[in-house]
């Protein structure tokens, strides 16, 4: 499957093997490995699937050089994805430095946060293709090496010990929501427990779906700005 899928960026072959992984070796375990061809087809033919789903292009015949993606860049929607991105996250940003005015800056907060995700849809809807296409930006490709850290450096091992705590901050991004349901049973177990439940589904399923980051950095960025303001609550009542 990986030499099928060898003309994809190594990356998001790793982020298709990944995905399959779990999948394939449960149908082992339950039906046994000589039955994995007969229910998924061959090799060849499962990574084909996994490419359509995925929403990539065909593999380049032996005549056609491999294309990268390239006709996911011709249009320049890629730049008003991360423009978008851009805008949603610092409106993020500044609603949760105001969340003790929540009332007032939600709208406004709202209103950016459509624009940005608006500005953004054309690339998003062309599914994983697409956000490579946003990754294979200059000023994103100069961010690789801090995003997939290498581990042979000291840097590289505090970033990759950093990203290992991930799913704490998981549920410490919660925090804000715990501030206004913390007082009754109620607003912890409507409130403040779904959320923390989303908070997971959604961190786990970015890992295998990039698109969830438009959601999740402007929400991490307003959860890590509203702690200033909950803090500010806090010492108010």
């Amino acid at each position: 499957m990986r030499a099928a899928l060898a003309d994809l960026p190594p990356a998001e072959v790793d982020e298709l093997l990944e995905d399959a992984e779990e999948y394939v070796r449960e149908l082992a375990r339950d039906h046994g490995e000589d039955q994995l061809e007969l229910r998924l087809g061959n090799p060849e033919a499962y990574a084909a699937e996994l490419r359509s789903a995925a929403g990539y292009p065909p593999p380049p015949g032996p005549e056609q050089p491999t294309q990268q993606l390239k006709a996911e860049r011709n249009d320049g929607v890629e730049v008003l994805a991360l423009t978008g991105l851009l805008i949603t996250t610092a409106s993020a940003l500044l609603f949760g430095v105001s969340v003790r005015e929540f009332y007032r800056g939600l709208p406004l907060f709202l209103l950016t946060g459509l624009i940005g995700l608006a500005i953004s849809l054309p690339i998003l809807v062309r599914g994983r293709a697409g956000v490579h296409a946003v990754a294979e930006l200059p000023v994103v490709k100069a961010l690789t090496p801090y995003l997939t850290p290498d581990r042979s450096t000291v840097t590289g091992k505090v970033l990759a010990y950093i990203y290992s705590l991930q799913p704490a901050w998981w549920l410490l991004r919660v925090l804000p929501v715990m501030t206004f349901g913390r007082y009754n049973l109620f607003g912890m177990v409507f409130l403040v427990l779904p959320a923390a439940l989303i908070s997971i589904m959604v961190g786990y399923y970015s890992r295998v779906d990039r698109r969830l980051l438009w959601l999740v950095v402007p929400a991490n960025a307003a959860v890590a700005s509203a702690f200033v303001g909950v803090l500010g609550i806090g010492f108010y009542l």
